[in-house]
């Protein structure tokens, strides 16, 4: 994709996205960002009409609160399983509460009511500034729903995560990345032949490398929170592809995460997938994330057609807590060090692995 004249705008309007909004691109494939209030017309397009007429995404937690109190769950059950077999409308636009699968609704039953409650909370008020956001641009209800809907089945997957969450926060990120790699049904066709066993599970390799930053607000098990800047290195290999990968890209994303953080976390691990008309998802045990991308690559716009997962890891680099400051990724680093250390004296020499230690 050709580079867009206004990349360094959007990255510097992507930082004011913390207190403003973000919204969609003329194509399926790319998020701008800004700030604004539709007009009367607009807000009646909206799916929530009950939304501040403002197309923000805040930081504060307690936007996205629902009290327990007001759910209900078997209503909503009955709701949510009237609605999987609803035939999405294209003329209008649809307001997306429930899942579209019976897995998906279980998934979310085992989360008690308050959790449920906040994560439908969280999930409504994405989507319906989302929903603001196409409707600006002058999307039909059809293209808009089509996106809302990838994006609802996404916050399901991760409910869990979304739900307990106690960081939201803005990310950016630029990366470089190049790969070559079989479409699936070329994969299933060589299977059976002997050429395919020289070919990867993944059907060939894609490399990326990131360097981004975040502004987030986590909130501690006191219910006191802080404000956190940190700086992060994401590293990503191929996990598998639909379309196949044949690229060399440069790219600058940025967009919102849920996460759900315990001690030092210095890195995590999830899975990255890219496609589709909304954008790139994060998802992992402890994050769920969405980011809009734009950028280049060779061939010129061959990315809006490739579809793929990579394996993810982000390394945490620094991290400033308030007036703390940290270095969590070099902390883990050194942490892993010592131990490694410590198991090869303790033993004589020989590394021990914990199973073999237990056995």
């Amino acid at each position: 994709m050709a580079i867009r004249t206004l990349f360094k705008s959007l990255l510097l309007i992507a930082a004011v996205s913390l207190t403003g909004a973000h919204a969609y691109a003329e194509d399926d494939a790319n998020l701008l960002l800004f700030e604004s209030a539709p007009n009367q017309a607009e807000s009646q397009k909206a799916p929530r009409t009950d939304m501040p007429d403002e197309a923000v995404i805040k930081l504060d937690l307690s936007e996205v609160v629902e009290a327990d109190k007001d759910f209900n769950r078997k209503a909503f059950v009955e709701r949510a399983r009237a609605a999987m077999t609803a035939e999405i409308p294209a003329d209008k636009l649809y307001e997306f509460e429930g899942p579209r699968t019976e897995a998906e609704l279980e998934k979310l039953l085992e989360l008690s009511d308050a959790d449920i409650a906040k994560f439908l909370a969280k999930k409504s008020a994405f989507l319906g500034k989302f929903a603001r956001v196409l409707s600006f641009f002058r999307l039909k209800p059809g293209k808009i729903n089509k996106a809302l809907n990838e994006l609802n089945n996404r916050f399901y997957e991760s409910s869990h995560v979304v739900s307990r969450s106690n960081v939201k926060g803005g990310t950016m990120m630029v990366s470089v990345g190049a790969g070559l790699a079989l479409p699936q049904k070329v994969m299933e066709a060589l299977r059976g032949r002997s050429i395919g066993r020289f070919i990867p599970e993944s059907g060939g390799f894609f490399y990326m490398l990131g360097l981004g930053a975040g502004v987030s607000r986590q909130v501690g098990a006191d219910g006191k929170s802080k404000m956190v800047f940190e700086i992060f290195m994401d590293v990503e290999r191929l996990k598998k592809t639909l379309t196949g990968v044949a690229e060399i890209s440069a790219a600058g994303t940025y967009g919102l995460v849920f996460e759900k953080r315990d001690g030092a976390f210095t890195h995590q691990k999830n899975t990255t997938m890219y496609g589709g008309a909304t954008g790139v998802f994060r998802q992992g045990p402890s994050q769920f994330g969405w980011a809009a991308s734009t950028g280049m690559s060779m061939p010129p716009g061959i990315g809006i057609f490739l579809v793929y997962q990579d394996h993810a890891t982000r390394y945490y680099l620094f991290r400033m807590e308030g007036l703390r400051a940290s270095l969590p990724a070099l902390k883990g680093f050194k942490d892993g060090i010592i131990s490694a250390l410590r198991n090869y004296a303790y033993f004589g020499g020989k590394v021990v692995t914990c199973q073999g230690a237990l056995l």
